[in-house]
């Protein structure tokens, strides 16, 4: 990993940690500009401008689905061969293709959703440091976090797009355009 990226990524935690938000450190962000998957809902029928990009996995994808309203599919990670993460390398050409065929300026809003509100929460910090200042994180994300006791302990049916019951659509991921190429979908 480039030790800029990895400056970057200790000075994002650095900086969460001392936001003192009631969200999990890996779930804030430098802005701290918050949606739960249903205000990101009401917030783009209100804001129609605004881009609406996921940042799942491929395989994320294909299994679950995209949330209605989804104007781009950008990895931000990608399993390696050992299935550990690593940051996609078409992730940020693919951000500036999309930004630059959209016209889109610093200050226009962006909201980015993953699964759980983590990744989304790092793509924001990295927008952040690119200049933008209007990017929010859905914080519960697409299949939204894991229940902590009770039948459902350890599953996904806290909260996130799917467990509000917000619209989606069954897709997969190479619906879209190619990340690189800004994932129009």
């Amino acid at each position: 990993m480039p030790k800029i990226v990895l400056s970057f990524i200790i000075s994002v935690f650095v900086a969460q940690t001392a936001s003192g938000t009631s969200l999990p450190n890996s779930k804030q962000t430098v802005l701290g500009l918050y949606l739960t998957a249903t205000e990101t809902d009401e917030f783009l029928e209100a804001t129609p401008s605004a881009l609406f990009i996921d940042v799942r996995t491929p395989q994320e994808v294909d299994k679950t689905g995209l949330a209605a309203g989804i104007d781009a599919f950008i990895p931000l990670t990608l399993a390696n061969n050992s299935g550990k993460s690593k940051l996609n390398q078409q992730f940020f050409p693919g951000m500036s293709a999309l930004l630059q065929k959209r016209s889109i300026n610093p200050d226009h809003p962006i909201v980015f959703i993953c699964r759980s509100g983590n990744r989304s929460a790092v793509a924001v910090n990295l927008l952040a440091a690119n200049g933008f200042r209007n990017v929010y994180t859905v914080t519960d994300g697409y299949e939204g976090d894991r229940a902590k006791s009770g039948p459902t302990k350890g599953q996904r049916t806290v909260n996130g797009w799917l467990n509000a019951g917000l619209e989606w659509q069954k897709r997969v991921a190479t619906s879209c355009a190619e990340p690189a190429l800004g994932g129009e979908c």
